[in-house]
């Protein structure tokens, strides 16, 4: 790592480093709740004294960016994603109808991001992308819904890096950590309601190859494509739940009435 890491030359070296940290979280090598290097392993890759470190890292926890836990160690701070998770993942939970809200805007927010993974993806982009592809065929397999579940959020945060864009990378990440439990019962509901698994692993793979294929408009028509099956689906499922709760009470009625009626 120490030959990989750029040196350090300048008077104010805490300042400095605090900066190369800085862009380091932004860009996501250091996620939130991930912790740093230690201070002697930073001092050593970046050719920079401890009191340096601990300087940068005084500097970033007055931005907020970093917190040091219990036990030691320095990590990227929660805070980062928590104001939008605690509010929205509160409302979500408490508000069905919101689910579609959410859907519209993602299917106009993973068309942006798709095209431009088109335009900006690089060969190693391109292989988290994949991998996140095979890890779905793996889960499916199994049928394991959690790891189905971890692998689609991956497959969209690795296109929503691959966008190159900071706030496009962070948002992303804010709103797939909120709905992960929200995606496990997507999956389950849409499989509930007849949801063909493997046209779901077309539509991600339609979406991987216009990326590779550097094709913007395409990967932004198959991006939202995926999102408006997603949404036709699950509209689906949720009419067939509330038909069969009717119909379930009007059963319940019919039993008591016989039941009143001694016959």
């Amino acid at each position: 790592m120490a030959s990989q890491t750029p040196r350090i030359h300048s008077s104010k070296l805490s300042e400095q480093l605090a900066q190369s940290l800085e862009q380091l979280i932004l860009d996501g090598v250091y996620a939130v709740g991930e912790r740093l290097p230690s201070e002697r392993q930073m001092a050593e890759d970046y050719g920079v004294s401890r009191p340096s470190v601990r300087g940068a890292l005084s500097t970033l926890a007055a931005r907020n960016l970093i917190e040091t836990r219990h036990g030691g160690g320095h990590y990227v701070s929660e805070r980062l994603h928590s104001d939008f998770l605690s509010l929205w993942q509160s409302l979500l939970s408490r508000h069905d109808y919101m689910e579609f809200d959410v859907l519209e805007f993602r299917r106009a927010f993973e068309g942006m991001m798709s095209g431009l993974a088109a335009e900006r993806a690089t060969e190693t982009d391109l292989e988290r992308i994949r991998s996140c592809l095979e890890q779905m065929d793996v889960a499916a397999q199994t049928q394991n819904l959690e790891q189905q579940s971890e692998a689609d959020v991956g497959f969209h945060q690795a296109i929503a890096e691959a966008s190159h864009n900071v706030l496009f990378s962070h948002l992303s990440n804010s709103l797939l950590t909120m709905l992960h439990r929200h995606t496990q019962k997507n999956l389950a509901n849409m499989f509930n309601a007849g949801g063909d698994k493997q046209q779901l692993r077309a539509q991600h793979q339609a979406i991987y190859d216009a990326i590779a294929a550097r094709d913007a408009t395409r990967a932004t028509a198959q991006a939202q494509a995926h999102i408006s099956y997603v949404e036709s689906t699950l509209r689906q499922a949720r009419a067939h739940s509330a038909r069969e709760s009717r119909a379930q009470a009007l059963a319940h009625k019919d039993r008591v009435k016989k039941l009143r009626s001694g016959k």
